[in-house]
């Protein structure tokens, strides 16, 4: 009996190791998992996260998921373009990509309401993108959906945040619609009307740089009409002035020459013809206020000439 019990015991040894071994798992820093017992078939509710070695137990093993956000997509390339209709009534086939993050609050949920077999989940995300986003599309005109996309891309982000968050028990973060094809002829009429619109625009704003070139030229013709009414100004006040100098200059000539030949009329007892003759001798001699005594003058006398004809040289 002896030599039998070192084998059993060998075996008993290995089997605990392997049971020990088996009970250790490791959990990467990009996963969330939840423990399997595939001897009684059950899950626990506590949904493990933190990364690094775990102790399991025997007969357990992890059902992982992926902690970072996942992308969904519906493009040309795997042929899963979305077929839809616009507000409007128009066929409309979308492109469409979205990223969510399952929520470990609702991992075991997740886990007991949908899954048959691990991934099952991914399918059921499809479907529900599928459903909730042809659905927004036809809040929204095929006119919307060639110049509004990103508003009805942030729509359509919301409202499958909100059913993932409360159907599916995850988030959705971000979506981008990267097709959105309508039919030919409303793109080419649309294409016509935004460039109609341009053509408009620039009209416009050649109008609006028109207006301003003819304000600044009237500004700068009416600064141009002031200075030159300025400048009139300026000329009749100099005329006149130099016009009011000229009779002041001359009243005081008259006055002067008054002044001379009245002290002529009295002081030699001079007067009418006898005085004129002397006015006239006098202005011929160089004589009056407004001489130039410093000058040698050369005149002539005539004698026996009245005094009062007029002689004009030829």
């Amino acid at each position: 009996m002896a030599p039998s019990a070192g084998p059993c015991a060998v075996g008993v040894c290995l089997v605990a190791v392997a049971l020990l071994v088996s009970s250790f798992s490791t959990l990467a820093p990009t996963e969330m998992a939840l423990r399997y017992n595939f001897v009684l078939s059950t899950v626990s509710p506590s949904v493990e996260i933190t990364p690094g070695l775990k102790f399991t137990g025997p007969f357990v093993r992890f059902i992982r998921y992926p902690r970072t956000i996942q992308t969904l997509s519906y493009d040309s390339s795997s042929k899963d373009l979305l077929d839809g209709r616009t507000k409007d009534g128009l066929p409309l086939v979308l492109g469409v990509a979205f990223q969510y993050r399952l929520l470990p609050t609702g991992l075991y949920e997740l886990y007991h309401q949908f899954e048959n077999h691990e991934g099952d989940y991914i399918r059921l995300f499809g479907l529900m993108g599928v459903h909730t986003i042809t659905e927004v599309a036809t809040r929204f005109t095929a006119y919307q959906f060639f110049n509004e996309k990103q508003k009805i891309a942030s729509v359509m982000r919301d409202e499958l945040d909100s059913r993932f968050q409360k159907q599916l028990f995850a988030s959705v973060e971000s979506l981008q619609i990267n097709e959105d094809d309508l039919p030919d002829a409303f793109t080419e009429t649309i294409l016509m009307a935004a460039t109609s619109k341009q053509n408009i625009t620039k009209m416009r704003k050649t109008q609006e740089a028109k207006i301003i070139e003819f304000q600044t030229a009237r500004i700068v013709a009416e600064a141009q009409a002031n200075v030159t009414v300025q400048k009139a100004h300026g000329d009749r006040h100099r005329i006149l002035q130099n016009g009011h100098a000229d009779a002041a200059i001359i009243d005081a000539y008259v006055e002067a020459e008054l002044q001379a030949y009245g002290r002529i009329h009295d002081d030699l007892r001079l007067g009418g013809a006898s005085l004129l003759k002397y006015i006239w001798y006098d202005t011929l001699g160089g004589g009056g206020v407004a001489a130039n005594r410093n000058e040698d003058q050369d005149f002539q006398m005539l004698i026996g000439v009245n005094p009062a004809a007029y002689i004009a040289a030829e």
